[in-house]
């Protein structure tokens, strides 16, 4: 049976510049192939000057899928801390084109980890008490919390910094994490108490025209590395070493559930997202961080997707473009 397909023009948009692309060649190819079986005009665009950028707006598509936090175009632009940034979803908002995800407010939240943890604990949300450090801030005996406790980026994603080192028992290994995460990863450090019990991510669906959402938890099993500690480490996701299970057991499918939401809305949240949780010994969740521009190929969104609904990759990304069109209609 022939497919008539829909004439939305669309567009899929990441960057090459520096760490600011956050959608791989490969998820671009996935996404451009599925939606170009349904979507008449389906074109990718990697923008890496100003002049590209103002060349989107002038072809005005029908929905932007983003895959840019923000962007800068020299040296001091695409600093972290660079007033000058432009953030994509605040710019799309300005020239009235429609886009996937969360707004600026929100992805401000979720790029800074502190204040992604502020704001879900101002709306009391669990989240593991915590600290931001620099090496040599502190003396032996004077930090804020007791080991053990456990070290990564106060601003990357995707664990990146992340490994058998960021859970640290004393202060010499807590300063050699500290150190080595400025020194690679260019980024003061977000220092927890650490939480020993099972880990978790949460996909989040948001359904405007119903006024709900689907919420669908998996658990994430670590190998043990060499210490023994499960930890779900940069270099482990890029070998997707990590066990994704789908929750059997009710009650900590709905907690888990409840804190997700919670957080999500918390954040002020829109469209989909992944919230990553953790518990503690006792089996209490807590919130760990947001990822409000989670990859569309087949991670984790869609591993949680998939365990929970038993439906496919195509589904999963044709429910997501017709909701952000159908929410773009509703609110003209």
């Amino acid at each position: 049976m022939k497919i008539v397909k829909n004439k939305k023009y669309i567009k899929i948009v990441t960057t090459r510049i520096g760490k600011l692309n956050l959608m791989p060649n490969r998820t671009l190819d996935l996404l451009h192939k599925t939606l170009s079986n349904f979507y008449s005009k389906v074109e990718v665009s990697i923008i890496e000057s100003a002049k590209e950028l103002r060349e989107l707006i002038r072809k005005k598509p029908d929905l932007i899928i983003s895959g840019i936090k923000y962007l800068g175009f020299d040296l001091n632009s695409i600093q972290r801390n660079s007033t000058n940034k432009i953030w994509f979803s605040d710019f799309l908002d300005k020239h009235n084109i429609s886009y996937t995800g969360s707004s600026k407010k929100s992805i401000e939240y979720e790029f800074n980890k502190s204040k992604a943890k502020d704001i879900v604990s101002k709306n009391k949300c669990n989240t593991a008490l915590f600290f931001i450090a620099k090496p040599d801030q502190y003396n032996q005996g004077d930090l804020p919390l007791d080991f053990p406790l456990f070290i990564k980026p106060l601003y990357e994603g995707d664990s990146r910094g992340v490994d058998s080192n960021s859970l640290v028992f004393n202060f010499n290994d807590y300063q050699r994490k500290v150190s080595s995460i400025l020194e690679n990863q260019g980024t003061v450090s977000l220092v927890e108490k650490y939480l020993s019990g099972k880990e978790y991510t949460v996909a989040i669906f948001q359904d405007f025209e119903n006024n709900s959402y689907q919420v669908y938890p998996i658990e994430l099993l670590a190998e043990k590395n060499a210490k023994g500690d499960r930890i779900l480490g940069f270099a482990d996701k890029i070998a997707d070493k990590e066990l994704p299970l789908k929750i059997e057991n009710e009650d900590i499918k709905n907690r888990i559930s409840k804190l997700a939401l919670r957080s999500f809305k918390a954040l002020g949240a829109k469209g989909y997202g992944r919230i990553d949780i953790k518990m503690n010994d006792k089996g209490v969740p807590y919130f760990l961080e947001a990822n409000l521009i989670p990859g569309l190929g087949t991670g984790y969104l869609y591993k949680c997707y998939n365990l929970n609904t038993g439906r496919t990759y195509e589904q999963m990304i044709l429910n997501i473009v017709k909701n952000a069109l159908r929410t773009n209609t509703m609110n003209r």
